[in-house]
């Protein structure tokens, strides 16, 4: 009889339950998800592009959206979350229609098996990110089904898209966050500290290999732990050359699979490198010091080739990690 009541319990979990939301939507329900879709539930079958959209956060950039959806053909798009509402699917209809918008938010790694979920993945035409906790993506769905068909995507030449953490996590390298955020200053005095948890290969997009993005980048100082995550993985043996890209707020990079990147929305965008020669100290319990390193920062229409890391003439400036804190040279 207990295994019976059990068998009985675990469906009533897994079996999706239907229903048709006020804003006609349709709700589905199971273990560990929610999903909304709106529009055509079937697959659309349309001609994609490769490409990846990297929002800095705080807000969405219409452009960058519409370069997007453009992007997946108009198809069906897929916005994954782990904490996000529905809000998501009459924003991409008021940018351009496409066959489907669904919002899929997965809070428990059981669900990233589901087969409706990973069905859900697996036919999308273009894939985004939310914001909210990077670690939540980690913990939730990183070797799952979910992440298999996230990769497949790419790999057939559809597009990804992040904001915030979910832009996160579009890089070979990322920081997981894991035990909470750290800002530049901690990090800086300490290479190794307890908070900078960095993982990889999560999502696989080509142009991104060897790359750490983050997100509101000046708006929040995050140079100092930008250059102390590209440290450490170097210092860890991951690569001799890492490169990053950092995302101001209300601003967007639009990488096509070419490395071709321009710049959309109110800030900017840093672009990094670092090699073996710059790290002039990374170790445990000491504040990292480095060379100085050039900061490519490209403003609203500008452009930037990650495959040969080179970018409008405007001369690069320079910042280098030293006792703790950082030193700028303007060019």
């Amino acid at each position: 009889m207990r295994r019976l009541l059990t068998a009985c319990l675990l469906m009533s979990l897994t079996a999706p339950v239907l229903m048709t939301t006020p804003a006609g939507a349709t709700e589905t329900r199971g273990y560990g998800y929610i999903s909304w879709i709106r529009g055509n539930p079937a697959d659309a079958h349309v001609i994609t592009e490769g490409g990846a959209m990297l929002e800095g956060g705080a807000v969405d950039i219409r452009p960058a959206w519409a370069w997007f959806l453009e992007k997946a053909g108009y198809g069906d798009i897929v916005i994954i979350c782990a904490t996000c509402g529905r809000g998501y699917d009459p924003w991409v209809y008021r940018t351009h229609d496409v066959d489907s918008a669904q919002t899929l938010r997965i809070t428990k790694r059981r669900a990233a098996y589901d087969p409706f979920v990973v069905k859900s993945v697996a036919t999308a035409d273009g894939i985004f990110f939310a914001g909210g906790d990077q670690s939540d993506y980690v913990r939730i769905w990183r070797d799952t089904p979910v992440s298999d068909a996230v990769n497949a995507l790419i790999a057939r030449g559809g597009p990804v898209g992040g904001i915030s953490a979910g832009l996160a996590i579009l890089g070979e390298f990322m920081f997981s966050a894991e035990k909470n955020t750290i800002t530049s200053d901690r990090a800086l005095l300490n290479c190794f500290n307890r908070k900078i948890i960095l993982e990889r290969e999560q999502v696989e997009v080509p142009m991104l290999g060897s790359t750490i993005t983050d997100s509101h980048f000046t708006q929040r100082a995050r140079m100092g732990r930008l250059l102390t995550f590209m440290a450490r993985t170097i210092r860890d043996g991951w690569t001799t050359d890492v490169k990053a890209i950092g995302v101001d707020e209300a601003t967007a990079a639009l990488v096509e699979p070419s490395g071709a990147t321009t710049v959309v929305g109110r800030e900017a965008v840093s672009f990094l490198r670092m090699g073996t020669d710059d790290v002039t100290r990374c170790e445990r319990g000491l504040p990292l010091e480095t060379d100085l390193i050039d900061v490519h920062v490209m403003e609203r229409d500008g452009t930037f080739d990650l495959a040969t890391w080179t970018g409008d003439p405007n001369p690069a400036i320079q910042v280098r990690a030293v006792d703790g804190h950082l030193e700028w040279v303007s060019p």
